[in-house]
């Protein structure tokens, strides 16, 4: 596989390490509203721009979970991903590769390198308020 270089750029490790310290799967416009405060010459087109760089360079994940928005995660470890569809809140869950991989190439009888789940329902916090 090709490996993809890229210039540095500041902006570029600002985004990078904004997202690297969230775990809330943020939009490209949350990102942006988060470091304008202390970056007013950046702009969301510069910010769209990097993330994709990012993503090109595998440097972080693009989730696209169903929703209009596109969620991004500094996490790049095999892991799943669950969206509450009451509250669009996205949760990293943990996940047993080995343990899904067997069961599937047991199944279909393919040889699989990756998997990659994301999952969508309502989350424990809104079932609860659903409850009262």
């Amino acid at each position: 596989m090709k490996e993809i270089k890229i210039r540095y750029s500041k902006q570029r490790e600002l985004i990078f390490n904004n997202l690297k310290h969230r775990y809330d799967h943020p939009t490209a416009e949350m990102i942006y509203q988060d470091l304008k405060v202390d970056y007013h010459h950046l702009s969301l087109g510069t910010v769209y721009r990097n993330l994709n760089q990012l993503v090109e360079t595998k440097q972080i994940k693009k989730l696209d979970l169903g929703d209009t928005m596109v969620h991004y995660d500094g996490n790049i470890q095999p892991h799943m991903h669950f969206m509450c569809n009451c509250c669009q809140t996205i949760y990293d869950l943990d996940n047993n590769d080995k343990k899904i991989i067997k069961q599937f190439e047991k199944t279909y009888k393919h040889h699989i390198d990756v998997i990659d789940i994301n999952m969508s329902g309502i989350c424990e916090k809104c079932l609860e308020k659903k409850a009262a």
